[in-house]
């Protein structure tokens, strides 16, 4: 079977780094901490069964809260693995444009506020050029996401069988959904704390080794 879900996080772009163990599920505690700026809605998308989670994600679907279902539905081990990966290509970008802004500001001193100074050592320097560089691998696997379900309506359509009439089985780590009428697709949820995540898992099995991403598109906007 496939993975009714991974399909759309996955299209369009190859996974992560063959040859790495399937990463491993961060601490979710029982008050979820924000995730890349934004901060978990339990009461609005709750998690505490596997069928709600796909509710949540259908909901946040439906409201093109895309930037949630990826931040707090998906399993959140495979998206923190993906962006951490697909950063590494935007880090020449981003070093280069902030490097041109520090040295301006170094230039110009008078034109820009003490606080609003990039970091001149190395250490704060290299910091803050790998987190703009995940924040636009973030918003690229969005992106992603959001493609996805416009070029694949049927995801969706299946995903709405599977909440509406689907069974669901426990799994060692999660639970799995499956609907009769949904051919060679299964749903796979892994559990973390008290929260069933969405899960790239296409089989019975463990998610396979990921592969090398190929180079990030630019992005104009940044």
């Amino acid at each position: 079977m496939r993975t009714v879900f991974s399909l759309a996080l996955l299209a369009g772009a190859a996974s992560l780094s063959a040859g790495r163990q399937p990463p491993k599920d961060p601490e979710v505690p029982r008050d979820p901490e924000p995730r890349y700026g934004l901060g978990a809605k339990p009461k609005t998308y709750p998690q505490d069964t596997a069928k709600k989670a796909l509710g949540s994600a259908l909901e946040a679907a439906a409201k093109a809260d895309l930037v949630y279902l990826v931040a707090h539905l998906l399993d959140p081990g495979f998206v923190d693995a993906r962006v951490a990966d697909r950063a590494k290509g935007f880090e020449p970008g981003v070093e280069a444009e902030l490097a041109r802004v520090r040295d301006f500001q170094l230039k110009n001193p008078d034109r820009v506020e003490p606080e609003d100074r990039l970091p001149v050592d190395r250490a704060g320097f290299a910091a803050l050029v790998a987190a703009r560089s995940r924040e636009r691998a973030f918003k690229q696997l969005v992106r992603d996401v959001e493609a996805k379900f416009q070029d694949d309506p049927q995801a969706l359509r299946d995903l709405r069988k599977l909440y509406r009439d689907g069974a669901v089985a426990d799994t060692a780590d999660g639970a799995k959904l499956t609907h009769p009428d949904v051919k060679d697709r299964a749903l796979f949820f892994r559990k973390v704390g008290d929260r069933f995540f969405l899960e790239n898992r296409h089989e019975d099995a463990p998610a396979p080794a990921p592969k090398d991403l190929p180079p990030p598109k630019k992005d104009p906007g940044m």
